[in-house]
């Protein structure tokens, strides 16, 4: 799983004009593939008497990565495939990009068409900037009452977030987010501080 994911820094639109046509470039971050369908439900409700709508988004599912485009009464491939190839091509993820169009009587072609939403998007690209995600692990190590004060100082150490520490009979479990980077050393120190007397797990992956 890759350490660092990017998205758009901020949820904007753009226009500009191509030949006689105006292009609204909107783009958003979002979480999910629902997420995403509603924003472009949102903006084909805002911009209903346009002549198209075009959308992509490429977002994160348990399955993996779902890609979509739709080209909305455009010739086919002329459209949305441009959109989502910016996208890719900025590496991001989790992000819809709904390119609107107001056709203002000169036919571009199939050419002019791919770089006019290609480009609109490009343009939503860069001026909404890019945000760098880190990969964090929510994790939760347990220990004995002789073992809790070295887990908290390496936890410490490693520069992990402690959450809270919950005690029972035994002993005590932490919970912490600590980056992927310093995962590997954490767990290194821990089991020399306490002997492997500890249990850790992880129990869910950030990105912030």
């Amino acid at each position: 799983m890759s350490e660092k994911k990017l998205k758009p820094a901020q949820n904007i639109e753009i226009r500009h004009k191509v030949k006689d046509s105006k292009f609204y470039a909107s783009i958003f971050s979002i979480n999910n593939r629902s997420e995403a369908e509603e924003k472009i439900a949102e903006i084909k409700d805002k911009y209903s008497d346009a002549s198209h709508n075009v959308s992509a988004f490429r977002v994160e599912s348990k399955a993996g990565i779902i890609e979509y485009f739709h080209d909305d009464g455009e010739p086919a491939g002329s459209s949305g495939p441009p959109v989502l190839e910016a996208i890719k091509g900025a590496d991001l993820i989790n992000t819809v990009i709904v390119v609107t169009r107001y056709f203002g009587g000169t036919k571009l072609g199939i050419g002019g068409l791919i770089r006019a939403y290609g480009n609109s998007a490009r343009i939503a690209i860069n001026q909404a900037g890019i945000e760098e995600l880190n990969q964090f692990f929510l994790i939760s190590v347990e220990g004995n009452f002789n073992q809790i004060g070295n887990i908290l100082g390496q936890l410490e150490a490693n520069k992990a977030e402690i959450l809270n520490t919950v005690y029972n009979e035994k002993g005590g479990t932490v919970k912490s987010i600590i980056s992927s980077e310093k995962y590997k050393s954490l767990k290194r120190d821990i089991k020399e501080k306490t002997g492997d007397k500890f249990s850790l797990n992880l129990e869910k992956t950030l990105f912030r």
